[in-house]
């Protein structure tokens, strides 16, 4: 029992040596060291890393997207057909984007203004319905989609839209495996792609030009960045179209739907000159055909084993 006791006071005394130290050096500020602030401080230290991670996301976010813009910006448009299509997108991409901001904007500020404090005893708030919010989220997002709809179909009507009483200039573009043929019926051209030169379709500028497009073997596809557009060559059908370019240059072409080994290969150009060059090249002839120099279909040995089907096949084309 004594052993016991002596136990028990000396835990004590030094228990209440302890805190009277402690509470001595809080009151002098000799040797005192804050300890930690508790729950609510520790909630504060991470609300404030969570506000500088936020911001340097949201910094990032926009040095992305900045980068983004600049690297998807569509081809300088080289047509009247290529404005309007270049304007649709612009529209269409701003919308998307305030869309994308409000959406995103509203979900950070619903998990920042709702969040549960350390204050916090029960839950926040609960809203369980509400007409005008739930008219407003219904008729905002109807009335965007029917306005884009509206514009891509005026656009569109107007992209498309063929008259044969107003296009200056007819030409007619084959696609073979794997090379281009251009042909000016009105002028007796004929302009053929070979291996060691692209074809090119020359046509004068601000003037309306009719395309008559078609494939003698499988679907190719007519490009150019500038244009804004692509034009399908499909066996079996003729597909009709319409530009009017208003750039003075050479665009460069390439076939969009894969064709076949020597995809690649099938390049073009189209070059826009003055009316008056026009006029001269279609005087002088155009350029020198060479249906012989087409028939090698941009191969060699090297890239294809055996080129002979396909050259007979375009010996039956042509011939």
């Amino acid at each position: 029992m004594e052993e016991s006791a002596a136990l028990w006071w000396t835990l004590l005394r030094t228990r209440f040596s302890a805190t009277a130290c402690l509470k001595g050096n809080a009151s002098s500020g000799i040797g005192y060291a804050p300890v930690a602030q508790g729950p609510a401080g520790f909630r504060e230290d991470q609300h404030e890393t969570m506000r500088r991670l936020a911001t340097l996301v949201l910094l990032a976010t926009v040095a992305f997207l900045a980068g983004a813009c600049q690297a998807v910006s569509l081809p300088n448009p080289a047509t009247d057909q290529a404005i309007l299509i270049g304007d649709l997108y612009n529209l269409v991409f701003v919308v998307a984007a305030v869309v994308f901001f409000l959406v995103e904007g509203l979900i950070v500020w619903s998990v920042i203004r709702y969040r549960r404090k350390a204050t916090d005893r029960a839950l926040p708030a609960q809203t369980h319905g509400n007409l005008v919010l739930e008219i407003v989220w219904t008729a905002l997002p109807m009335v965007t989609v029917i306005a884009l709809f509206f514009a891509s179909w005026n656009v569109l009507n107007v992209v498309d839209a063929r008259d044969e009483s107003v296009a200056q200039v007819k030409v007619e573009v084959v696609g073979y495996q794997w090379a281009w043929k251009f042909g000016y019926p009105d002028a007796g051209i004929e302009i053929y792609g070979t291996a060691e030169q692209d074809p090119q379709l020359v046509v004068p500028i601000n003037q309306v030009v009719q395309v008559t497009i078609s494939s003698q073997d499988v679907n190719h596809g007519f490009y150019i960045p500038e244009f804004l557009f692509q034009r399908d060559a499909v066996p079996g059908h003729v597909n009709v179209f319409q530009f009017t370019p208003n750039k003075l240059g050479v665009f460069n072409g390439q076939c969009s739907a894969f064709c076949g080994l020597m995809h690649h290969a099938m390049r073009f150009s189209v070059k826009v000159v003055t009316q008056a060059e026009y006029d001269a090249w279609i005087a002088a002839g155009g350029p020198s055909a060479n249906a012989a120099g087409f028939a090698t279909l941009r191969m060699t040995t090297s890239h294809v084993a055996d080129a002979t089907p396909a050259i007979a096949r375009f010996n039956r084309i042509t011939m």
